[in-house]
């Protein structure tokens, strides 16, 4: 009996080519299921057979260059660009939002309220003043936290309460929800206007917080991992322990301005900067405390107006951004008469005085540096500005400027308002471990660059996501973690959520 006679090559009318998933690489997998219970796979590589399919994303015309999917390996940063819905846009704040965050299904906004500021002698109740600088989502349900508020004085104009602006809020992380145990519920931080530290704990209903009136010591290791206590209008300080306030001395004349937490080598240490009030010489102080002792660990050697701070993912090295004053009299907004300095310290070395090292101190344009942040590998450092601008160095010799990278489409910023720049910025790691940086500015969109890439091609500065008006903040989740892939808030009170 003769045998059947194989083909050579497949049969094409059964060929199935699997799709890929979002993540996938550009070489398609090929597969012909033949009716024998067996497949040949068909590669690349194959001698007998070239099969490979691309995806490729071109520009009209301007460039050829095959660019990488925009997907994130970061698990707190996969934006699918590809399966997400509408998004969907919400007014539910009682002003601009100043920060986001979020965890598992929850989502914390603090925003600002006009009539929020702190207590003055014999001020009056603005009748515009109302509820909603703190809320909880949790989905597309949000409960407003009251915490930041005061019943007013008698006699008073009015019988409603004062609300406070909300400046921060942090999730205490040792206290993270855990979905399987439903009793591990999460506490959540908050600082605002009324000098005060609220902390909440997830009641029974858990659409709903409460306050938490009388906890124990405050751990440290709360607020060693959060940026929590810097509101922007306290001095320097001086911490005091035992209840769920944190008392902090104002030093007249002065008043607060970057605060962050160290890591790593340095996570016991807050550091802190302070700058002058704009009608005095501009001398500020910057320091380290140890939280962990209770007292000043060192602090850094001049004593100029505090601007931004960055410290990098190692806890070794602080960047510190400083106005120095020409004159006797310091004007923030007369750039001729100061300049602004950048310096890079090795916190792990100090001198004979316990101060802190520099090892770079480089000039930098007059444009207010608005906030600072070091890549994931420490070698990058992008400071996002006034201006609209992004420039990035390298922190290892700071020579010049690697790139500079603007937000130049047209200005959304509501007639009559001051633009408040390059309000936030995010690095992240990208498909085939390739550094990203995601920028909000006034042209009210959020912008991915790559420093790999050159800086004038097409691709580059990519609109991720836009607003109606100038982003005021933003942040990126996972979606892996019930979290959404981006939120944004623009100036005008609105928040976009892409699920």
């Amino acid at each position: 009996m003769m045998q059947e006679e194989q083909p050579l090559l497949p049969d094409f009318a059964n060929l199935q080519i699997d799709v890929p998933s979002p993540f996938s690489s550009y070489h398609d997998h090929v597969q012909y299921y033949s009716g024998r219970s067996h497949a040949v796979d068909i590669s690349a590589k194959s001698t007998a057979l070239q099969i490979m399919t691309r995806m490729l994303r071109r520009s009209r015309g301007k460039s050829k260059r095959q660019f990488d999917n925009f997907c994130f390996t970061d698990p707190a940063s996969r934006l699918n660009r590809i399966r997400s819905p509408a998004p969907s846009t919400f007014r539910t704040s009682a002003g601009a939002i100043n920060k986001i965050v979020q965890h598992k299904h929850y989502t914390f906004l603090a925003s600002s309220v006009v009539g929020g500021h702190p207590d003055e002698p014999g001020e009056t109740e603005n009748s515009y003043n109302r509820p909603g600088t703190l809320i909880a989502w949790k989905g597309f349900d949000h409960s407003v936290l009251d915490g930041h508020s005061r019943q007013p004085s008698f006699p008073a104009a009015t019988n409603f309460p004062k609300n406070y602006t909300v400046n921060d809020v942090a999730i205490c992380p040792t206290t993270q929800h855990d979905d399987a145990d439903e009793s591990q519920n999460h506490v959540l931080i908050s600082t605002g206007n009324d000098y005060r530290m609220k902390m909440w704990k997830q009641s029974t209903n858990d659409s709903l917080y409460e306050l938490l009136p009388q906890p124990s010591l405050v751990d440290s290791q709360v607020l060693v991992h959060s940026e929590v206590v810097a509101d922007g209008l306290y001095d320097d300080v001086y911490q005091h322990w035992g209840t769920s306030e944190l008392s902090l001395t104002l030093r007249e004349g002065n008043r607060a301005g970057p605060i962050k937490w160290g890591c790593d080598l340095t996570a016991s240490l807050l550091f802190a900067s302070s700058e002058s009030c704009a009608d005095t010489s501009g001398v500020g102080d910057h320091k380290a405390f140890d939280v962990s002792q209770e007292r000043e660990s060192f602090r850094f050697d001049l004593n100029e107006d505090g601007d931004a701070l960055a410290v990098d993912a190692f806890g070794e090295r602080v960047a510190l951004f400083t106005i120095k004053s020409n004159d006797d009299n310091m004007v923030e907004d007369d750039h001729q008469n100061a300049e602004r300095i950048l310096r890079i310290y090795d916190v792990r070395r100090k001198d004979g005085r316990h101060q802190a090292k520099v090892t770079h101190a480089v000039k930098l344009e007059p444009s207010e540096v608005k906030c600072a942040s070091f890549s994931p590998d420490g070698i990058y450092l992008a400071v996002g500005r006034l201006d609209g601008h992004t420039v990035i160095y390298d922190s290892r010799f700071m020579s010049e400027t690697l790139y500079d990278f603007a937000h130049d489409g047209p200005s959304l910023v509501s007639p009559g308002n001051d633009s408040y720049g390059i309000t936030h910025l995010e690095w992240r790691v990208l498909h085939h471990n390739h550094l990203g940086l995601m920028t909000g500015g006034p042209d009210g969109c959020v912008r991915l660059w790559q420093p790999h890439w050159a800086p004038r091609i097409t691709e580059q500065g990519r609109t991720i996501a836009q607003a109606n008006a100038d982003v005021g903040y933003f942040t990126i989740g996972d979606r892996f973690q019930g979290e959404h892939e981006l939120v944004i808030q623009w100036r005008r009170g609105w928040r976009r959520v892409l699920c």
